[in-house]
């Protein structure tokens, strides 16, 4: 009965980080569409959503650990159709991390191609104001050596 449980426990987890992964890449593929299209852009919130995504997933991993290392001899006597599930499962999860790498590798290029315009224009904007520098009041003193008495 134990390995009933053991078995329905491996799935859920399994399920559940499917489910988050999931998540991960639909936060993933809206940040790319903001950054290809949106003028403005906040990434904040995205983000955000994201390392909640991974927190969850970590943890997960960390009850999965737990399972496989207390009971690594029951894990053995796992049914076939169970390891069947459990093969789908992280078949589901490499295609997601497959396609979450792929948007991940766009979204950098854009991310630096985004940082290169900000660094071009504060370039510019510290070259105009050197400009506006030399074109400001100079405090007015009076020449060292002017006869001011007369």
């Amino acid at each position: 009965m134990k390995d009933m449980d053991l078995e329905k426990e491996i799935c859920s987890l399994l399920e559940k980080k499917t489910a988050f992964f999931d998540q991960y890449l639909s936060i993933t593929e809206r940040m790319n569409e903001i950054f290809a299209h949106a003028k403005e852009r906040d990434p904040r919130a995205s983000i955000s959503q994201r390392q909640a995504c991974i927190n969850k997933i970590q943890k997960i991993d960390a009850s999965l650990e737990k399972i496989m290392g207390d009971s690594s001899d029951k894990v053995h006597n796992i049914s076939e159709k169970c390891k069947g599930m459990i093969d789908g499962y992280l078949r589901s999860l490499r295609n997601i991390m497959e396609t979450v790498d792929l948007l991940d590798r766009e979204l950098i290029a854009m991310v630096g191609v985004e940082g290169e315009n900000i660094k071009a224009e504060l370039l510019k904007l510290q070259d105009v104001r050197q400009a506006a520098k030399g074109y400001r009041d100079k405090i007015k003193s009076t020449p060292r050596f002017l006869d001011t008495i007369r």
